[in-house]
């Protein structure tokens, strides 16, 4: 799970609307999925900034013809196409779902996710020591790979025992080693591998902190 920058809002028009409802201290509007809200222009603009990939799991969720600047018209709205070329298996997360009664448009709380992890995460109570856009987040510093099991663990060097359990509460939380993810992971990682193994790295388009972690496991 790498790290993410959100700094870059491409709905500007969202943007704006939800800034003037902070700054005057307004509860949000009720959260809606309607295409005639902001959903599809938070979840565009998210997907730019994740590079297409779910927030957590990193397994591609979106091509990147699919979140381009070119689906945003003048106005910084989505532009609204067929089902064929508007449709995602992405949906939004609110990361801190308690947040979602009346602060339920926040970006700050926001992030693209598979839809498979949406639905298994739900409500389940976050910690944001694993919060993807957090300025102290580190997938370096908090996360190891085993390139065997193909799982996210605690990394071994923290030696602090609470902290492990915060980590590896949060990585089932996120679903990082969820049964059908996993299985995808594996497949796709185990054939980089075997081109490794022949001198040849081809980058990666999805699972990329694995990738980087076995690269490094293997290089030492």
């Amino acid at each position: 799970m790498r790290k993410i920058d959100k700094s870059t809002i491409l709905a500007t028009e969202y943007a704006s609307w939800v800034a003037d409802l902070n700054n005057k201290h307004k509860e949000h509007p009720a959260y809606s999925s309607s295409k005639d809200g902001y959903y599809k222009d938070v979840l565009v603009s998210l997907l730019y900034c994740q590079k297409g990939l779910c927030a957590y799991t990193e397994i591609l969720i979106a091509r990147s013809d699919r979140y381009s600047v070119d689906n945003f018209d003048q106005n910084g709205r989505y532009i609204h196409k067929n089902e064929e070329m508007s449709g995602f298996f992405a949906q939004l997360d609110h990361f801190e779902s308690a947040l979602k009664a009346k602060k339920g448009w926040d970006w700050d709380n926001f992030f693209a996710v598979s839809d498979k992890i949406n639905t298994r995460k739900r409500t389940k109570t976050v910690d944001d020591i694993l919060k993807p856009d957090s300025p102290d987040y580190d997938p370096d510093k908090w996360l190891a790979y085993d390139d065997e099991e193909h799982i996210f663990y605690a990394n071994p060097d923290i030696e602090d025992e609470n902290t492990v359990n915060r980590i590896q509460q949060m990585i089932n939380v996120l679903g990082l080693n969820y049964g059908t993810i996993k299985d995808t992971r594996t497949e796709y990682l185990n054939e980089k591998m075997e081109l490794l193994e022949l001198g040849i790295e081809k980058e990666a388009y999805q699972f990329v902190t694995a990738f980087e972690m076995i690269k490094e496991n293997i290089s030492k």
